[in-house]
């Protein structure tokens, strides 16, 4: 089969090609060898202050003679982050393009070339072995729920969360997220485009718990359609920790995604606080390494 490829055009963020990559991952998360990048990943970054726009045509498409998107070789926020490879078909030819494509744009002639793939992604991992790459090291763990389950949560009393229709203050949004990763200071205004409503985003589904007019906490999840939901971020400021917010906002967006139709939700991570809360194993997405990339066959 001929595939071709098509970059990300410029550096705005969201331009006319962004609904083709949304609908391609958004079926790629269900089939399971791709649940390492969801949708509600690449959105995320899309908005994220620290979004490297100028390497955003770094991004590649991959597409069959139907002109359908069946690849894509993209990076996470910071291009020196390298590329995960995301594909909805094994056929070799496509999978050696991808790669060939991946070592050209991030790797560096000379050195190393990496990629990250999804542990169940059993095709790419047969290819990888064969052009000697080797698995270094795992990057993260990708955790699922069911949401076919009891999703009550208690509050301490003072605190409450955020109705349906909620509409948060922007700079209060973005105080919650810089305490909640425990950034000191007080941080500089995010550029007002950083604040503005993305392609697929569903307020709903944006959770806070507050008190006296302070965001306490928040969760964030990603759903549109089909079976699965994706968690970023969740979030607790220091003084407010160990009260039940954080199980609280994310049991609550969890609640909201079911009504919508989701079946499962799934987070990137390995911390015991969501095992705590029914979440189990997955799969995990590695890193892989050619060291010697100038001698690389591909």
């Amino acid at each position: 089969m001929n595939y071709t490829t098509e970059r990300y055009k410029g550096s705005k963020r969201f331009n006319g090609q962004y609904s083709e990559i949304y609908r391609f991952l958004l079926k790629a998360a269900d089939s399971g060898f791709n649940e390492h990048f969801h949708w509600g990943r690449l959105e995320w970054m899309m908005v994220h202050p620290l979004l490297e726009t100028d390497k955003l045509d770094k991004i590649t498409m991959f597409k069959n003679e139907y002109n359908e998107t069946v690849g894509l070789v993209c990076f996470d926020t910071l291009f020196s982050d390298g590329p995960y490879l995301i594909h909805s078909d094994n056929d070799i030819e496509l999978l050696e393009l991808m790669l060939r494509q991946a070592c050209t744009d991030y790797g560096i002639e000379g050195k190393s070339a990496t990629v990250k793939i999804d542990s169940s992604d059993g095709a790419m991992s047969s290819l990888l072995i064969k052009e000697n790459f080797i698995k270094k090291w795992r990057e993260e763990g990708v955790l699922e729920i069911s949401l076919d389950r009891d999703f009550s949560y208690a509050l301490p009393t003072g605190y409450y969360l955020s109705p349906k229709d909620f509409i948060c203050d922007n700079y209060k949004y973005q105080l919650v997220i810089h305490k909640g990763f425990d950034h000191s200071g007080e941080p500089e205004r995010w550029n007002d485009e950083l604040f503005k409503p993305t392609p697929n985003l569903n307020r709903e589904l944006k959770v806070f718990a507050l008190s006296s007019g302070e965001y306490c906490a928040h969760c964030g999840v990603w759903y549109t359609e089909g079976d699965t939901a994706y968690i970023e971020p969740v979030v607790t400021i220091p003084q407010c920790r160990g009260l039940g917010l954080a199980k609280a906002v994310v049991y609550e967006a969890l609640s909201r995604a079911r009504e919508l139709g989701a079946k499962r939700a799934i987070v990137l991570s390995s911390m015991d606080f969501y095992y705590s809360l029914g979440f189990c194993s997955s799969s995990e997405f590695y890193l892989w390494e050619n060291d010697s990339y100038k001698n690389a066959n591909i």
